[in-house]
């Protein structure tokens, strides 16, 4: 790995390896992007379960 990362050589729009490194890093960012939304619905939802009562439902103040 002596070799410095070459962003122009890695995505070059003119060769199939630059076009399908584009599609990888378009689906990763995708993916990352789904990961990340669900991770925030999630933590949501947790913080709204714990302002509320179990047993009676009712919102704790505080």
């Amino acid at each position: 790995m002596s070799e410095q990362f070459n962003f122009n050589e890695a995505f070059n729009s003119q060769t199939l390896r630059g076009r399908a490194n584009v599609a990888k890093a378009t689906w990763a960012s995708v993916g990352l992007v789904y990961v990340l939304v669900k991770m925030h619905r999630r933590n949501t939802k947790r913080r709204e379960a714990k302002l509320y009562c179990k047993g009676c439902q009712q919102a704790i103040l505080g």
